[in-house]
């Protein structure tokens, strides 16, 4: 079974994380990422963003969130990527 965030049902046993909730009501979660908002053409995305270098845009399908990518966000940027996971806010 894959884990979900901490404290979710399918989060693991040795899974810990700060869990957080913003004002724009995203989840952010403590790891080797940042968590922002950015605008672009009046609609508004939660972003968790990690390295430098070449961007990989990591999107997601419905009822996913940047959580998904969560494995990619601390390895991508190892490789000399900037990762970057995106959810409209």
């Amino acid at each position: 079974m894959t884990a979900g965030p901490p404290g979710s049902p399918r989060a693991s046993a040795g899974e810990a994380a700060v869990v957080a909730v913003n004002a724009d009501s995203a989840v952010q979660i403590a790891g080797p990422w940042t968590h922002r908002t950015v605008s672009a053409n009046g609609t508004r995305f939660h972003i968790a963003e990690a390295g430098d270098g070449p961007l990989v845009l990591l999107l997601h399908g419905f009822p996913e969130f940047w959580w998904t990518w969560r494995h990619q966000l601390a390895w991508l940027p190892e490789a000399g990527f900037r990762a970057v996971a995106v959810i409209r806010s």
